[in-house]
């Protein structure tokens, strides 16, 4: 009865943690605003192919903390600090 309890709890609250996690087009949809709102003089211009980019997002199987940072950035600066910096050269 405790191990069905124990793991009902840790069932619940893994598919809780992945609930929370945004679809890749929210993650675009929110990109696209936190963009067109940095680029205010460009008034209704599409800012690129969203199809493709929700494609392009799956593809690259971004980590669930990157979509929720990229879902949830309110500009660009904050974009910036959902992508991993790149290694120096050595």
């Amino acid at each position: 009865m405790r191990f069905a309890l124990v793991a009902l709890l840790v069932l619940s609250a893994c598919s809780k943690k992945a609930a929370d996690v945004p679809s890749c087009e929210k993650v675009v949809d929110n990109m696209l605003t936190v963009t067109k709102s940095a680029m205010p003089n460009h008034g209704d211009m599409e800012m690129g192919n969203k199809k493709q980019m929700v494609a392009e997002c799956e593809k690259r199987n971004l980590s669930d903390d990157q979509k929720r940072c990229i879902a949830t950035a309110k500009d660009l600066n904050g974009l910036a600090t959902c992508t991993p910096k790149p290694a120096a050269p050595q």
